[in-house]
């Protein structure tokens, strides 16, 4: 059975959720060894322990200090080495889906010390908030760069948050708008991009992507693209309707997650790059900071599937039973590939 949109419905994440809020998701001066930005292509990388525990977090100044390890090309060279590369990677792999024609896209970089997988964001420390709708904006300007996008337009969860960024950010390159707004999109917005929907908000976001859809086809041109941008348009502290969960499930449908990065608790993580298949990659218990990487799929891995993974992913040599009553093991491949 699925679990609901929004929550967590692998138990090895679950599990882990308990301890994650119990140390409130609070940053380390000396990052842990587990940190997911801790590898490169080449050398194995540890953020430097003498920049403040904030930057580590921050679009613009997060960096690594280079050790002399070689490691030689890896399968987890694909994960970003920061959350600065993370965006960039995202914004590539959403630019590389628009221009091959699809215009709904969603993008997901669900960081534990911004995100909780239930409440969404959170901001535990002073400039947190910052920290996260700047990350917004470095996805905004990256991805209109690249898609050539001439009007661009970020839709953000309220008009106090609009108002906010608006007066910040006096410098940048496109317009700013709100869900809450009566017409959020203009007839000559080329790009919009909603940034952070959340469960208040989940029918204006429907609404808006609607009136773009209405605008377009009254015009008679093609669908301009839509990006959802860490939305959380349902969530397991708000009580939804089975009808409105259907529905919300069938909007969402219509997205295709272009950029993934869903970290499963200090197992592993979830990763997708369009147009690559999803990955699952489990820590190497060996080699701090490296990541196994131990399944592919064509769709997002979840419930029993993922499961299933990681626990062969963890416990290779766990004895099946067969048919003839006779205690057998069972390879990773040949439970992979039977999902």
């Amino acid at each position: 059975m699925q679990a609901p949109l929004g929550r967590s419905n692998c138990r090895h994440c679950q599990a882990h959720k308990a301890q994650n809020i119990a140390r409130s998701f609070r940053f380390s001066c000396a990052p842990p060894a587990r940190d997911l930005f801790t590898r490169s292509r080449q050398t194995r990388w540890l953020a430097s322990r003498s920049q403040p525990a904030d930057a580590q977090f921050d679009v613009d100044d997060g960096k690594a200090e280079a050790l002399p390890v070689e490691l030689g090309p890896r399968e987890d060279d694909v994960l970003p080495d920061s959350l600065g590369d993370a965006v960039a990677q995202a914004a590539s792999a959403t630019a590389v889906a628009i221009n091959g024609g699809i215009v709904r896209c969603q993008v997901e970089i669900l960081l534990p010390e911004f995100w909780d997988p239930i409440s969404g964001p959170i901001f535990p420390n002073k400039g947190d908030q910052e920290r996260f709708w700047r990350m917004t904006r470095r996805f905004v300007e990256a991805l209109a760069k690249q898609v050539g996008a001439s009007s661009v337009k970020a839709i953000y969860p309220d008009a106090g948050v609009a108002a906010m960024l608006s007066y910040q950010w006096s410098d940048k390159t496109f317009n700013i708008d709100s869900l809450n707004a009566r017409r959020p999109v203009q007839v000559d917005d080329d790009l919009i991009i909603v940034c952070c929907p959340d469960p208040p908000g989940a029918e204006e976001c429907q609404r808006t992507v609607r009136q773009v859809a209405e605008q377009d086809e009254k015009a008679g041109v093609m669908e301009r693209p839509v990006v959802l941008f860490n939305q959380r348009l349902s969530s397991g502290d708000v009580g939804l309707g089975l009808n409105h969960r259907r529905l919300l499930q069938n909007f969402l449908k219509r997205f295709s997650v272009t950029y993934s990065l869903r970290p499963l608790g200090e197992v592993g993580t979830i990763f997708r790059c369009y147009p690559e298949l999803w990955k699952v990659f489990i820590e190497e218990s060996n080699l701090p900071g490296r990541y196994r990487l131990v399944a592919e799929r064509p769709n997002r891995p979840a419930g029993d599937a993922l499961d299933l993974i990681i626990d062969q992913a963890l416990n290779p040599n766990a004895a099946q039973t067969g048919a003839d009553g006779q205690q057998h093991n069972r390879s990773l491949l040949a439970t992979v590939g039977a999902t």
